[in-house]
């Protein structure tokens, strides 16, 4: 998309270096080394048409100043929307990764940044929103388990992602029927959309 300007703002510096690597000769992209609770170097407040993030809140111990961070950069009638994972907690890979999940939910002051995950409720975030002077407008539930299994073993060229992808949000009415704790563990992907 020629006429957008992509701000990003990356942490690790692995995935920094690579960024910058896979966007080498990109005009319209600017990336900036740092956490995301600190004012991003020569960019304005209130110009931003949307903030999203992806799987990022559930690693984020200071989640309100996080999306204050965000906040703050969305103008008048954009969009903020976030897109986390609650697989960490609700299915986690290992033990250790159980113990962080737990650790992060009860104790979150013991891990380090890097290493913090934990179970992030729609609610709170919607919360925040409201906190921020962000309308929640709504949330989608998305990647069934199964669904990441199946991206591994499919062609690069397969459209089906893309097809499963269209089908979750053709039925997000219906998903929105099924109780929440059910809906988590079927759909463990949560986007909290708001409007400024």
């Amino acid at each position: 998309f020629p006429n957008l300007e992509y701000v990003g703002v990356e942490p690790i510096p692995a995935s920094f270096a690579a960024a910058e690597n896979n966007l080498t000769g990109i005009k319209n992209v600017k990336i900036h080394f740092q956490l995301g609770y600190d004012s991003v170097p020569n960019e304005s407040e209130e110009t931003f048409d949307l903030v999203f993030s992806l799987s990022v809140l559930e690693h984020v111990k200071q989640l309100e100043k996080f999306i204050a961070l965000g906040a703050k950069y969305v103008k008048k009638g954009g969009m903020m929307v976030h897109r986390y994972d609650l697989g960490h907690a609700l299915y986690p890979h290992s033990l250790k990764e159980r113990v962080h999940a737990f650790v992060g939910n009860t104790c979150p002051s013991i891990l380090p940044e890097r290493q913090f995950v934990r179970y992030v409720p729609e609610e709170e975030v919607r919360a925040i929103y409201v906190s921020l002077g962000i309308q929640p407008t709504h949330a989608t539930y998305h990647q069934m388990p199964n669904h990441k299994h199946l991206e591994k073993k499919l062609d690069s060229d397969s459209t089906a992602m893309e097809e499963l992808f269209a089908w979750e949000i053709a039925h997000q009415a219906e998903f929105k029927k099924i109780p929440l704790p059910d809906r988590e563990l079927l759909f463990p992907a949560v986007s909290v959309w708001g409007e400024k």
